[in-house]
């Protein structure tokens, strides 16, 4: 039987930076600080240098559309393509914007994250769709499920709120 690896190795595979930025902005827009590090976690493993091949920069993967609509609906300001704390804020920003505008379904917020508000109408106007099983897109599928489990391995080792001592 294989027993789970030491805690060090989970940290080591699961890291964890910029926590008390992740706790204010979190809590500052009603997000359990563990879901937004479980998306960093999947959209750059906490790096802020990661640059995707679609254009998207920093730690919460923002393309350039995506911050240039977040700037004009947040007033949010600085540069999310350096700045590894505008990057957070942008993020954590749109990750609140989603969970109002999809009633809180965080599934559906993940998809819409990953590929595009656009995409998650389209899909939500067929009354059949069911997020748990029709998402189109395996690559969009992986990620909900990646994030969904790297939130359940951030609250087992950090806590919730991330103030479990590490």
């Amino acid at each position: 039987m294989l027993s789970e690896p030491p805690a060090a190795v989970q940290r080591a595979m699961y890291p964890l930076r910029y926590e008390e930025a992740i706790r204010e902005e979190a809590r500052g827009r009603g997000l359990e600080p563990a879901f937004v590090a479980a998306v960093i976690y999947a959209e750059s493993r906490f790096r802020q240098e990661a640059v995707s091949h679609k254009g998207a920069h920093g730690l919460m993967q923002i393309t350039p559309p995506t911050a240039s609509f977040i700037r004009r609906h947040s007033g949010i300001v600085g540069d999310y393509r350096e700045d590894p704390l505008v990057n957070l804020r942008m993020g954590v920003w749109y990750l609140a914007y989603l969970e109002e505008r999809y009633l809180g379904d965080e599934r559906l917020m993940l998809a819409a994250y990953n590929s595009g508000v656009g995409s998650v109408d389209g899909w939500l106007s067929d009354e059949d769709f069911d997020i748990r099983r029709d998402i189109p897109f395996e690559e969009t599928r992986n990620y909900v499920d990646t994030v969904l489990e790297a939130r359940s391995r951030y609250e087992e080792l950090y806590g919730r709120n991330l103030d479990r001592n590490t």
